[in-house]
């Protein structure tokens, strides 16, 4: 009898994370999947504190290898960079997750980076959907770190579709379809040279509208969402669905 799967996503604190019960959507085989949440429930979501939460990544990660996960994904982008100084130092990251939990460890920054080099693309319009200025800049310092050449990256806000004094808390797990596609949009008629368009915010959800994104901008896009989707079928050899748009095809 062919074993399933199983999969555990660790969710960032005080977020029910939608990733667990939407992975079985975009693969043909039968997975099972778990969630642990980052016991944190007073959460203050600075880049410093998120930078400080290694102890906590690789328990999470010890919990779902006790209950039987052949593999850990942990969702939100920030996890992995917030705070380095090198492509090394988020790794390292990643590592310690592996050394402690002794399963294979994904994380959703670097699950970017490794989707952009699989794509073998350089140049990049990164959108920043709900991030704070801080956020931005943290995270398109990362992706210049990693060697990627921005040519362009804005947020809600630049782009005119929020306020400017709008709360990342208040527009972060609320994002709609319309609203995300409108800010690829923007993001792709600002960089006409971009080969890629990098979309990140665990909680802009692009599954439904990926492939009519693509469609329209004529460029694949890596977001912070399906690219661990895509990750995680990589690493258990699992068949992408058409859904995927372009990451159904990249090995």
């Amino acid at each position: 009898m062919t074993k399933i799967p199983t999969i555990g996503f660790i969710s960032p604190p005080a977020w029910l994370d939608p990733a667990p019960s939407e992975f079985n959507n975009v693969i043909v085989e039968k997975v099972r999947t778990q969630q642990a949440p980052l016991l944190l429930p007073d959460f203050d979501y600075r880049l410093e504190s998120i930078a400080s939460v290694q102890n906590e990544l690789n328990l999470c990660a010890r919990s779902l290898k006790a209950i039987g996960c052949d593999v850990v994904a942990q969702v939100g982008s920030p996890f992995a960079w917030a705070k380095t100084a090198s492509e090394a130092e988020a790794r390292l990251r990643n590592k310690a997750m592996m050394t402690a939990a002794h399963v294979p460890t994904l994380m959703t920054g670097l699950a970017i980076v490794d989707g952009l080099r699989a794509l073998h693309v350089n140049k990049i319009s990164v959108n920043c959907t709900y991030y704070v200025p801080g956020w931005r800049d943290g995270f398109s310092a990362f992706l210049r770190l990693c060697g990627f050449d921005i040519i362009h990256v804005s947020t809600l806000a630049e782009q005119g579709l929020i306020a400017p004094s709008t709360k990342m808390e208040d527009i972060g797990w609320s994002m709609t379809p319309e609203l995300a596609s409108k800010s690829i949009l923007f993001a792709a008629e600002a960089s006409p040279d971009a080969e890629a368009i990098v979309v990140t915010g665990s909680g802009t959800r692009t599954l439904d509208i990926l492939a009519d994104m693509e469609a329209q901008t004529k460029r694949p896009i890596i977001a912070a969402d399906t690219i661990l989707y895509w990750a995680i079928a990589r690493e258990l050899d699992l068949t992408l669905l058409p859904v995927m748009g372009s990451l159904s095809n990249l090995t």
